[in-house]
């Protein structure tokens, strides 16, 4: 009798062992496919429900000091003009404005990764370069990630955003202050992007700079600050594990680019490396 209530015992065990395995698995899938979906319905909501007058621009070539890079989304408008990047990342991430690498939350396997934030901005200052001399030109640098991410982040400031896809067309519509561009010149702003984008992208691939060029220092101060004067993270309460296989492939592959940079002793050849070989990821 007592053998059986063992046997019984034991398979209830594994009956509920199962049942939460399956559950668990089927909600990281829930949230991949989540993720994917919002990545592509992204560009049709910024075209539909962007106000009158502003034009967005996808998958742009742009060449920066650090190589030849991609921007998820350039929108153009009379207010200035955002630079968007999307990762379809569904984990927990800590986020540091002024660094130039980003890691996942305590108790999710991912290695440290190349900051979008950082990328965005240098792009930002890319296309000031290219455009010329115009004062009164205000630049947005934008990171989105899928409704099902969670985001930490570190040293905010008002005029960056970093965030979930619903809150995209509101950070840019609050925005509407005096116009900085006519519609004039967005329209000329968006050809020489557009003649740009087709000339970088037909380009020889150039090779990567040996280390970050001074005026890109001043996106990732913390890199260059001293340890001690920056605060301990904070963790998250919820450390849900995640395996390499449960990311996106895209996401994936940004890790393992970023891991290899991180593996560095020299920040410089860090952020340039990860940065040069932004072009050939999948957004």
């Amino acid at each position: 009798m007592q053998e059986v209530i063992v046997n019984v015992l034991f398979i209830a065990v594994l009956v509920v062992l199962a049942g939460t395995l399956f559950f668990d698995v089927r909600k990281k899938r829930n949230r991949m496919k989540t993720a994917e979906r919002e990545g592509v319905e992204l560009a049709a909501d910024l075209n539909s429900k962007l106000p009158e007058g502003y034009v967005v621009l996808k998958d742009l070539y742009i060449l920066t000091k650090l190589g030849r890079s991609r921007i998820d989304y350039v929108i153009v408008s009379p207010q200035g003009i955002f630079a968007l990047e999307y990762r379809e990342l569904y984990v927990y991430i800590n986020a540091d404005e002024e660094g130039s690498r980003w890691t996942f939350a305590p108790g999710i396997k991912g290695k440290p990764f190349t900051s979008p934030l950082y990328q965005s901005k240098v792009h930002l200052h890319c296309i000031k370069e290219l455009i010329g001399d115009k004062p009164g030109l205000k630049c947005y640098p934008m990171v989105a990630f899928p409704t099902v991410a969670e985001i930490k982040l570190k040293n905010p400031s008002d005029e960056c955003f970093v965030g979930l896809v619903p809150e995209i067309i509101p950070f840019i519509e609050k925005w509407q202050g005096e116009p900085c561009l006519s519609a004039e010149e967005v329209a000329a702003i968006v050809e020489l992007l557009k003649l740009n984008s087709e000339k970088v992208h037909e380009m020889e691939k150039p090779e990567p700079a040996k280390e970050i060029p001074e005026e890109y220092k001043a996106f990732i101060p913390a890199d260059f600050r001293d340890p001690e004067e920056d605060d301990e993270d904070e963790e998250y309460e919820d450390e849900d594990e995640v395996t390499e296989e449960d990311r996106l492939p895209e996401a994936q592959e940004t890790q393992d680019e970023a891991g290899s940079a991180a593996a560095s002793d020299n920040v410089q050849a860090q952020a340039s490396s990860a940065d040069a070989d932004s072009d050939t990821q999948q957004k």
